[in-house]
């Protein structure tokens, strides 16, 4: 037996649960329970290629694969393009680039290994925080204050600046015009801090529920906190909210606005059971679906237009408009990226895989 329940109804049962998805999709209610129950069964995928290590996308069909101090750039089929040992600490690789450190050099290399640029004098402890198109964000540590800096993809330093507190998280704009920030305060208290270009101070709020995830978009700052979604605009005014009935532990939300949170609700007054709720929510702010999860979410991500829950058992993708498109069997996946061809890489402790999704790609 699946640990997804699969229905096993009668010819007449069969024929009624059609008639019902067909309706629900014609009135764009939720159909996701009856597409995840009947009509698809849970897959195993065919490795593209399996690798030791960390893989990532590369941009095209070409990839790459950090083993052991040893990077290497590499097509599906396995061919290496190109091989390289590495003598620094290895912080990023994306289709943006690949990210060096030593000591307190910063490296960018193009994806044909060649450099960029060279960035010295660096605070201590660099992390990315975020690679958004020409934009790279990072967070250290000088003189044990926190910094948060904004790079250009040529080296050029747009600001750098102090903060109070642990930098968790940050999201830059796609076109570098604002910065937000989620931090920890010396209290334990979260701060949204957003900045402008030219590391101007916009806003600089502090909240007594946790933030989960900031995302600077075209629209203003969207934001998941621990019990609710909301969007506001460069000036801190709300432009939508989503309240929710529990306690938020995964979510993620898309350049769209587009949202996604699995919450831990109550089943009810006189009991003490709790359930996952998965909750989607339109770039306007308006509920699309929910659905409750059979087993806990590890990861929440959306990459497109598809959303893809992550569990101890496999990658469920769905679609925006709550189907469930895919039902994928892959135990053990600690992270997950997903390629513009919509392929699948599945990173586990020791090795990663690269599948197709199931669905299709373009």
């Amino acid at each position: 037996m699946s640990r997804r329940t699969v229905l096993r109804p009668s010819i007449f049962c069969g024929l009624l649960l059609l008639v019902i998805l067909a309706v629900t999709l014609i009135l764009n209610t939720n159909p996701i329970g009856f597409s995840k129950n009947a009509l698809f069964q849970t897959k195993s995928p065919n490795p593209i290629l399996k690798v030791e290590g960390k893989l990532s996308w590369a941009g095209d069909d070409s990839y790459y694969n950090y083993h052991s101090g040893n990077l290497k750039k590499i097509l599906s089929n396995g061919k290496a393009v190109w091989d390289l040992k590495l003598h620094e600490n290895l912080l990023w690789m994306g289709p943006e680039g690949i990210v060096v450190m030593r000591d307190k050099l910063l490296t960018l290399l193009d994806s044909d290994s060649t450099e960029v640029f060279q960035k010295s004098d660096l605070p201590d402890k660099i992390r990315i925080l975020c690679f958004q198109d020409k934009y790279l964000l990072l967070s250290g540590k000088l003189q044990s204050e926190e910094y948060g800096i904004l790079l250009s993809d040529s080296g050029n330093i747009m600001w750098q600046l102090p903060f109070t507190g642990s930098i968790i998280s940050g999201s830059v704009h796609p076109k570098g015009i604002y910065t937000a920030l989620n931090i920890i305060d010396d209290k334990a208290m979260s701060r949204l801090v957003v900045i402008g270009s030219e590391g101007e101070i916009l806003l600089d709020n502090t909240y007594s529920e946790p933030l989960y995830h900031v995302e600077a978009i075209s629209q203003g700052i969207g934001v998941i906190a621990g019990d609710r979604a909301y969007l506001m605009d460069y000036d801190g005014k709300v432009l939508w909210e989503h309240k929710f009935k529990g306690q938020v532990l995964r979510g993620d939300m898309g350049s769209d606005g587009f949202t996604i949170v699995v919450v831990e609700e109550n089943m009810g007054n006189l009991s003490k059971d709790m359930h996952l709720q998965l909750i989607m929510i339109s770039g306007i702010g308006k509920q699309v679906c929910s659905y409750s999860l059979d087993t806990r979410a590890n990861l929440v991500e959306k990459y497109g237009d598809f959303i893809y829950i992550v569990d101890d058992y496999g990658v469920m993708v769905l679609s925006q408009e709550g189907l469930l498109v895919s039902n994928i069997k892959q135990k053990g996946i600690k992270e997950l990226q997903v390629t513009d061809k919509n392929r699948i890489i599945a990173i586990q402790e020791n090795e990663s895989l690269l599948f197709e999704s199931l669905y299709g790609g373009n």
